[in-house]
C-alpha cells in the first residue's frame, strides 16, 4: 500500500485490520488456521 501511495499509517492500519480479522476467525472456528483454506461463499 505504501508502493501505492498510501501514508504508512494507513498500510499499517490495513494489516492491522487483516490480522483481526484472521485471528477473530480463528477464534470464532475453534479450527486451527490453515493456510490453503478457501472461503465456499
Amino acid at each position: 500500500l505504501v508502493a501505492k501511495g498510501k501514508a504508512k499509517k494507513a498500510a499499517l492500519g490495513a494489516v492491522m485490520r487483516k490480522l483481526v480479522h484472521l485471528c477473530f476467525g480463528v477464534l470464532k472456528t475453534r479450527l486451527p488456521w490453515d493456510e490453503n483454506y478457501v472461503a465456499t461463499a
